[in-house]
């Protein structure tokens, strides 16, 4: 799954989920890199651990 940067605020990005389900998420813009602009694609893993 990817995570597709939408939008960057001072304190959050607006991130959406590149999937059918059109999730779009707000996450803390501390966990990003400094680098990081609108556009870009991070690759998100998904899977559970038990």
């Amino acid at each position: 799954m990817k995570l597709v940067i939408l939008r960057i605020e001072k304190r959050k990005v607006i991130c959406g989920l590149d999937c059918k389900t059109k999730i779009v998420i707000s996450v803390a813009r501390r966990w990003f890199a400094e680098d990081i602009q609108e556009g870009d694609t991070i690759d998100l893993d998904m899977r559970i651990y038990k």
